[in-house]
């Protein structure tokens, strides 16, 4: 049996749009995880970037960036870069693209990116106190009914450690939806996430036939809930403890390690 383990800090960089910046300052993130991106706010930054990366030989990029007030990760200016750097490069390519209508989930489509992440809230209360977003939950059914329209490949994420109605409201939505997979991330710092919460989320996923991902953002070290979460069913781990591996080799897995996102192959098409 196949497992594949994602390792994107190896061959899979983030590039923010924005720099730095965001408007939201969402209450778990508030601009931390931007530091990390390389900045790319002009398309010229956007296309040196990945001709450096391509040169390089890495498998692609991460295109995100921080939100403007309405949830929405301000990608339209550098699509047409996007374009080109798939039609002259081997780069694999996931937007990160926030909240978007018909139009914008259009021109997304005709950039090519290889797959879109999409993080689901479906609790009013966080949306509103945690993400400071003037919009409601059914901003998200939209997102995803738009992205499908236009034949663009979703892979949602749940948080799980927000509240418990957000996670599992959000992940019922994501089950009414023909989505490639799903990514499965833990709230990190705040508060300490009991293994048995995250792990019901990847078991209804899973149980459903859904393919489930455990992504990058969670605690990192607990080996037990990596472990757990395969023998539920998950088939792409980002960033696992060296444990979890010698206990899958141990256990028959066949270890597949890949420098990329967990969205990519999820499905197994890319």
């Amino acid at each position: 049996m196949d497992l594949r383990l994602h390792y994107p800090g190896r061959g899979f960089p983030s590039v923010s749009v924005t720099g730095g910046r965001c408007a939201l300052q969402c209450d778990h993130c508030r601009g931390r995880y931007l530091r990390g991106m390389i900045p790319a706010t002009s398309p010229q930054e956007l296309l040196d970037a990945a001709n450096g990366m391509a040169s390089q030989g890495k498998e692609g990029l991460l295109l995100s960036g921080g939100c403007d007030p309405l949830g929405r990760v301000p990608l339209d200016g550098h699509l047409e870069v996007i374009r080109r750097i798939k039609a002259d490069t081997a780069l694999k390519v996931n937007a990160h693209c926030g909240l978007v209508g018909p139009g914008a989930a259009e021109r997304l489509g005709r950039s090519g990116v290889d797959v879109v992440s999409l993080d689901i809230h479906q609790d009013e209360a966080v949306i509103h106190r945690r993400l400071h977003l003037p919009v409601g939950a059914e901003a998200y059914r939209r997102t995803i009914r738009s992205l499908l329209d236009h034949d663009l490949k979703v892979v949602p994420h749940i948080i799980v450690g927000l509240s418990r109605e957000d996670e599992e409201r959000s992940l019922d939505l994501v089950l009414e939806h023909p989505v490639a997979g799903l990514v499965v991330l833990v709230l990190i710092d705040e508060v300490v996430v009991e293994d048995q919460r995250v792990l019901g989320i990847v078991e209804r996923a899973t149980g459903s036939g859904m393919k489930v991902a455990l992504g990058c953002m969670r605690p990192r070290g607990n080996w037990g809930l990596e472990r757990d979460c395969i023998l539920a069913g998950v088939r792409d781990l980002a960033v696992p403890s060296r444990r979890t591996v010698d206990w899958a080799r141990e256990n028959g897995y066949r270890i597949i390690e890949r420098d990329d996102c967990c969205c990519l192959g999820i499905d197994g098409s890319l």
